[in-house]
């Protein structure tokens, strides 16, 4: 999985018209944003602060939902929520998703909704780390029972970092508003998955998670089914808490297997003491890759083994997709924690009230690590602890020294792994560098531009005083037309129409009344590439809405903490491609969750304050440690009593090299909580294999 998403750092926006001029009203529709709504900002659930859960009821034109959207799609967020719900129609001519606001027609469609390219549009600019969109869209006016999905026109059409897109139905499947009932038939699907949760056995829902049980929903009454498509791995992210009660709920409640079907507990516990004894000699910092030789012991295993060695694989598969490391400490601790259990049931005890115990001992060790402490605020890391972080994980590897030179410059959250092997000599080779310039504008022309404009690959021009070299300019547009962008205080009306037959498009913004405007800055942002001595360059791509001007890819100088970095360590599916994406992994979790001494000892002494019947778990939270004590050739016991013996210093642990009790984070033995706390939770999932195979 990837790292929760932080509440405090994330918004939802939740769109909804349930009253029309023209078009039938949606009753339900009022009812889905007023308690989606009140579930997002739920503390039992994600636990949004007031103003973080943006609620826009009845808005009668588009431009007042794309405004509110564009602003928040300017904040750094950590994650955003877009949810629509209410009439959705589809442009004849074109094929186009509106979005159907108080005014929208169904005669034009286009000129009186919300255009949906102009939401994806808005939404490409994102600064959020990871987009959710949530869509409940009627098709037509036909009545107020029928509802359709956009996904024909939606999934596909985000291409930024980190989307998930959720839809009502199929491409060509209307859906349903069942008449009496309190919500849609999908967000009422939707809300009930978030109130009662879901029997993964994890403490987190993910969006995964929201579209397989609403999926179930919807067919258990035969309607229509919702489509979801995402990018990367956002479809395992921690999106908020999953109120199941109790990881074995689903299991008592289930249907035995027949007689001999499934596999044994005991081949199945035994299996992962195999696998996991492949890697327990090798564990360590000067040791080879744990998942390799996993592998390797899995080709030759018995066959019995294999379902016990493959859970192992899966743990540290998810291990190493989502945090970049802690495999091996995630198998050895799962091995230990499901060896304990099964022993006990072995002796009598009853194997709920075991595995209860460990899901409470589970939730106490995450509170724990959950809890704001100073020593691991992650707004306080320091770049060296970050390296040290990365370096913990990777060890001395060419792919770490490259993404974390990247990482200095621009912060983890703006650097990404391009695939391939092109080098930029700027910022230096292996990295190149896509700017973003952000500034708070308005619009001098078009005077009609009250809605979002995008440009692609545009002319921007930077006009100080106001002056436009009108006849150059037009003989750059005779060569090559594209969109013309002009940042200027003023512009007279010859000007304009001298240029706005011969390009595709010219946008004129200024910044507001009363805003210091550093004009040297953003003639060096531009670049004075095209026009000799005018600040005049062609970007990538630029975002115009009635309050901001975003442009990318200015070929100019730009400053170091702006824009996004992107690291060319080697073509997919390479040693060092495949390090540098680990790199990365690591940073963001150690940016976002700060860090503990590594080497076991976070874990471990997150584990000693469990009380005296929490034998097992604290015995599997110990066990990477011990382990590691072992691999360097000392004393476990030993070091575990010097450990307890300075429990009052939060710094100190065993570090393998020197083999000795030290200072760690002096050393740079580090590990981000949120790897920790992925260790954890992927440990009492896999309780519930266990518990499947008795």
């Amino acid at each position: 999985m990837t790292d929760p998403a932080d509440p405090l750092l994330s918004k939802a926006v939740l769109i909804g018209n349930s009253t029309y001029e023209e078009l039938p009203p949606l009753p339900a529709v009022v009812n889905n944003v007023t308690d989606l709504a009140a579930a997002l900002r739920d503390p039992e659930k994600w636990g949004l602060p007031q103003e973080h859960c943006v609620v826009l009821p009845d808005r009668r034109d588009s431009a007042d939902v794309s405004t509110v959207l564009a602003q928040v799609a300017e904040e750094p967020l950590d994650t955003l929520l877009v949810y629509f719900s209410g009439h959705g129609l589809v442009e004849p001519t074109t094929g186009e998703l509106v979005l159907a606001t108080g005014r929208t027609t169904s005669r034009l469609p286009h000129l009186t909704g919300l255009r949906y390219p102009d939401v994806r549009d808005i939404l490409r600019r994102c600064r959020a780390r990871r987009l959710l969109l949530i869509l409940d869209c009627c098709f037509s006016g036909r009545a107020t029972g029928i509802m359709a999905d956009p996904s024909s026109v939606v999934v596909g059409q985000l291409e930024i970092e980190g989307t998930y897109v959720l839809s009502a139905t199929g491409a060509t499947v209307l859906g349903m508003a069942p008449e009496g009932n309190r919500h849609t038939a999908f967000t009422g699907g939707l809300l009930e998955v978030i109130g009662s949760g879901v029997p993964s056995g994890r403490p987190f829902l993910t969006p995964g998670d929201l579209f397989d049980y609403t999926q179930k929903i919807m067919a258990s009454h035969g309607w229509p089914q919702p489509t979801q498509g995402h990018e990367n791995r956002i479809r395992e992210l921690q999106l908020m808490r999953n109120p199941w009660s109790g990881v074995l709920r689903w299991f008592t409640q289930r249907r035995r297997p027949a007689a001999g079907a499934g596999t044994d507990a005991s081949d199945l516990v035994v299996g992962i003491h195999v696998g996991v004894s492949a890697l327990r000699p090798v564990f360590g910092p000067a040791g080879p890759d744990c998942l390799t030789e996993l592998e390797a012991a899995i080709d030759t295993a018995d066959r019995r083994w294999l379902p016990g060695m493959e859970l192992v694989r899966d743990v540290m598969t998810a291990m190493r997709r989502d945090y970049g490391d802690g495999a091996a400490t995630a198998a050895i601790v799962v091995s230990e924690l499901l060896s304990g259990i099964h022993e006990a049931v072995r002796a009598g005890a009853r194997w709920e009230e075991i595995a209860d115990r460990a899901e409470e001992d589970a939730a106490a060790v995450l509170r724990r690590l959950t809890a704001p402490d100073p020593d691991r605020d992650p707004e306080t890391l320091s770049v060296e602890e970050l390296g040290g972080a990365v370096a913990t994980a990777l060890g001395d590897v060419p792919a770490r020294t490259l993404v974390m030179s990247a990482v200095a410059r621009v912060g983890a959250n703006q650097v990404e792994i391009a695939t391939g092997t092109r080098a930029a000599a700027d910022p230096e080779p292996g990295l190149s560098f896509v700017s973003r310039l952000t500034l708070d504008t308005s619009v001098l022309a078009p005077n009609s531009s009250a809605r979002p404009v995008t440009l692609h690959e545009p002319y921007v021009l930077v006009a100080p005083g106001g002056d436009i070299p009108v006849e150059e300019l037009q003989r750059i547009g005779w060569r090559e037309p594209g969109p013309l962008l002009i940042i200027a205080p003023r512009i007279d009306s010859f000007a304009m129409s001298s240029l706005h037959s011969l390009f595709a498009g010219t946008v004129v913004v200024v910044r507001p009344t009363g805003t210091a405007t550093d004009w040297d800055a953003l003639c060096t942002r531009t670049g004075h590439g095209l026009l000799a001595g005018r600040p005049l360059g062609r970007a990538g791509r630029a975002l115009v809405t009635p309050s901001s001007t975003t442009v990318t890819g200015l070929p100019g100088a730009a400053p170091r903490d702006s824009g996004r970095v992107q690291v060319h360590a080697g073509p997919a599916g390479e040693a060092a491609h495949a390090a540098a994406v680990r790199a990365l992994a690591v940073a963001r979790s150690a940016t976002r969750s700060g860090v503990l001494p590594g080497g076991g000892t976070g874990l471990y002494r997150a584990g000693r304050p469990l009380g005296a019947d929490a034998g097992l778990f604290r015995t599997a939270l110990a066990a990477p440690l011990r382990q590691l004590v072992r691999n360097a050739g000392q004393d476990a016991d030993k070091v575990m009593a010097l450990l307890d013996a300075t429990s009052a210093d939060a710094s100190a642990g065993f570090e393998y090299d020197s083999g000795s009790v030290t200072d760690l984070r002096a050393a740079g033995v580090l590990d981000p909580v949120a790897t920790l706390r992925g260790v954890v939770e992927n440990a009492v999932a896999t309780v519930s294999r266990y518990v499947a195979a008795l």
